[in-house]
């Protein structure tokens, strides 16, 4: 019995190779019920970490059960804690389930192509009236000292939240139930030139900001991807000192050269690859999926779909339970994850 037990107590230590994980980017305002529906299948089914972002979200957004909810700034440097408070409940829940967050601190497309916050305002950024077809320029966001400034004192802001579940700790210190935190999702998405970016120092000062701040080095600091494979793996995010993930995101079809090409960056430079973001859409939703998931399990990637949410609607990114073939290729590919051969490995989730 004794024997029996010491194997699985070194088996359960043993850090993971690789994980399933889903995007749900704004989990934290559907009702209790589907919360906790969506938590429990990503739980049953083996996924290991769920990915959302602090940006304004408006009420039934895709068909959802969900409250509406406002940023986190409005003005800038005005400061609302409701949407922290829904984290707070949602950090509560994974806790429960063995699941861990990673949290993207804003979103690149809420800078008036999307979406319109309060940064919009303050640095008077154009719009576009196609996000979907060409980005808006949102270059001043990056560039300007004051709009920098503004941003790392929105970061040192929610790290410093207290989540009144967690013995009033602040955000900075939770490695029990946040993986990983990404200055912004997609930073400086649709402004790329090539490899060149309105300010390539960018994302590696913000990441500088946050592990200022974080202390706890089982809480990683990553990327937050990119719009392709190409410039989700600049060279400057692999040289920065303060990232520890880099995200690649891409809808262009599963590549596993690609993938296997990035985890080689990472092992020079001494840093992990994940690959997280991907999706699928219509008729060939799960063919789709199972692609990127075959590619991701064969380069030894942990990969996050975009993106598990009730309801799914197969005629988009969106898929559920429901999606018979398209959650069953899903499920199938996270139990796989145990099994993968991989450089890496994530003691976080232990």
């Amino acid at each position: 019995m004794k024997l029996l037990y010491c194997v699985l107590s070194l088996a359960s230590a043993t850090p993971l190779p690789s994980f399933a994980g889903a995007n749900s980017y704004y989990l934290h305002t559907l009702v209790d019920a589907d919360r906790h529906e969506v938590l429990d299948q990503l739980k049953f089914n083996g996924f290991k970490a769920v990915r959302i972002f602090l940006s304004r979200t408006g009420a039934n957004t895709k068909g959802a059960r969900n409250v509406q909810v406002t940023d986190v700034e409005h003005p800038v440097g005005a400061y609302d804690d409701t949407m922290l408070s829904l984290v707070d409940k949602l950090m509560v829940d994974c806790h429960a389930r063995g699941l861990k967050l990673i949290i993207a601190l804003h979103d690149r497309w809420a800078l008036n192509c999307w979406d319109t916050d309060a940064y919009v305002t303050k640095y008077n950024l154009p719009g576009t009236s196609a996000c979907n077809q060409h980005a808006n320029d949102a270059s001043a966001f990056y560039t300007s000292a004051d709009a920098q400034a503004d941003f790392d004192k929105r970061i040192r802001y929610v790290l410093a939240h207290k989540n009144p579940h967690f013995g009033g700790r602040p955000w900075s210190q939770l490695s029990e139930v946040i993986l990983g935190l990404e200055p912004q999702n997609e930073s400086q998405g649709g402004l790329e030139s090539g490899s060149k970016m309105p300010n390539p120092n960018w994302l590696c000062a913000r990441a500088k900001t946050i592990r200022s701040v974080v202390r706890d080095r089982k809480i990683l600091v990553m990327s937050g991807g990119g719009t392709n494979y190409a410039v989700s793996q600049l060279p400057q995010y692999f040289n920065c000192p303060a990232l520890d993930v880099v995200a690649i995101h891409s809808y262009e079809g599963a590549d596993q050269r690609k993938l296997e090409s990035a985890v080689q960056l990472a092992k020079v430079h001494k840093k992990r690859v994940i690959f997280e973001e991907f999706g699928a859409t219509g008729s060939n939703k799960a063919s789709g999926l199972g692609a990127y998931t075959k590619a991701a399990n064969a380069a030894g990637v942990p990969w996050m779909v975009w993106e598990i949410l009730k309801p799914g609607n197969s005629n988009d990114f969106e898929t559920w339970y429901d999606e018979k073939d398209a959650w069953s290729t899903l499920t199938s590919a996270a139990w796989q994850t145990k099994w993968v051969k991989s450089p890496f490995t994530w003691p976080e989730l232990n």
